[in-house]
């Protein structure tokens, strides 16, 4: 029997390409240690969602599926620095 988290998994990814799917503009992520290396192949992106706060909060987060996400405004905010940037753009996953 497996067992789902529901989490994403720890670790470096690489922020890729943007695309517009189900969530809205997202972006692809590269999973770069061996915590995450599937990420692609498990479709982990980058999105935002309507049920994450602008402000920080103790309240859980809703269900991802192991996509990091980030309120509206927040994304929109943050997507203008890597459609912006000349490097490579790296997240951390951690607790």
């Amino acid at each position: 029997m497996s067992t789902v988290s529901h989490q994403s998994s720890l670790g470096k990814y690489e922020i890729r390409e943007s695309y517009n799917g189900k969530f809205g503009k997202a972006y692809r992520l590269d999973g770069l240690d061996e915590t995450n290396s599937n990420a692609r192949a498990r479709a982990i992106v980058l999105h935002s969602y309507y049920c994450i706060e602008d402000n920080e909060s103790t309240n859980p987060a809703c269900l991802s599926f192991g996509c990091p996400m980030l309120s509206k405004n927040a994304f929109i905010e943050t997507a203008k620095f890597i459609d912006h940037s000349k490097q490579p753009i790296i997240l951390y996953a951690f607790y």
